[in-house]
């Protein structure tokens, strides 16, 4: 119990006495989650609203008549990539547009006789056979244009591959400054203790005993640089995707709840590993030094 009491009240002292350090460090290390943790949430969020429109993808046919419709129909039926053929007929297609505008469809009326065109809406079983599906529709005589979203499928795919590479360059060179800044914290904390750390070891104190406070001050300083982190991204996720919602609502929060718990745990292990491992190399170079035999 002593031991447990020795080592728990040096980690609090290493910590408070140098307290400009140790704040710095903090600070240091909640900007390197928070960057990490932002690049994350963003390329997630894009990869879902990507996979949400590959998953939901309908390329729609636009004819002029009923009959050009039943053609398309007929010569598409047995297309083994095409899950689903429905067509809407323009009172259809007129009646959902007044169910969709609600308390504004009498502007529908407006338009006098029905403008909507006869439409065919095929589903593809994958997004990436949507390009030769496109393709033979366009050759068809009987469809006057097409719509489709499966463009906009692959730039967003290609925006999170790019924003996830950009995200791990950010780590790499975010972990590297704040793995010197708890590292050289470290050291100080064990320069400042030099000659008692040379007591101990020649009284027959173990490594584990003299390195226990200095690693737990790194665990204590990584892990409350990323429930730092974690606030501040909570926080203006809040305001950003409040903001969001209001001005462009199909790019709302795409994560589960679960998902972004996940990352707040990941981001809180990440800071209390990198902690443990900066303080652990630190402190073990100088007591192999201070213990060997002169």
């Amino acid at each position: 119990m002593g031991t447990y009491r020795y080592v728990v009240r040096d980690t609090l002292r290493l910590f408070f006495r140098h307290w400009g350090l140790s704040l710095l460090t903090l600070v240091t290390a909640a900007s390197v989650f928070f960057l990490v943790g932002a690049s994350s949430l963003l390329a997630l969020n894009i990869r879902k609203i990507a996979v949400n429109i590959q998953s939901d993808l309908v390329i729609q046919a636009y004819a002029s008549s009923e009959e050009a419709v039943h053609h398309i129909i007929d010569a598409l039926k047995d297309n083994r990539d095409i899950a689903e053929l429905k067509y809407i007929s323009p009172q259809e297609g007129l009646d959902r547009l007044r169910a969709k505008m609600g308390a504004q469809s009498k502007a529908v009326t407006l338009l006098g006789d029905n403008p909507l065109p006869w439409t065919i809406e095929i589903k593809v079983r994958q997004a990436p056979l949507v390009t030769s599906i496109v393709k033979q529709l366009s050759g068809m005589s009987e469809i006057d244009d097409l719509m489709y979203s499966g463009a906009l499928a692959e730039r967003l795919v290609k925006l999170s591959s790019l924003i996830s590479k950009i995200a791990l360059t950010v780590l790499v060179i975010a972990m590297l400054v704040s793995g010197l800044v708890f590292y050289n914290t470290i050291r100080i904390g064990i320069y400042s203790r030099r000659q008692e750390i040379s007591v101990m070891l020649l009284v027959g104190s173990t490594r584990s005993y003299v390195a226990s406070p200095f690693v737990l001050n790194g665990m204590l300083l990584g892990l409350l640089g990323a429930v730092a982190a974690v606030i501040l991204l909570h926080y203006g996720q809040l305001h950003v995707m409040g903001t969001i919602d209001a001005v462009l609502p199909f790019l709302r929060q795409q994560l589960q709840w679960r998902e972004i718990v996940l990352l707040d745990q990941v981001l809180l292990c990440a800071g209390v590993t990198m902690g443990w491992l900066c303080s652990f190399i630190a402190v073990r170079h100088y007591i192999k030094n201070a213990a060997a035999p002169l």
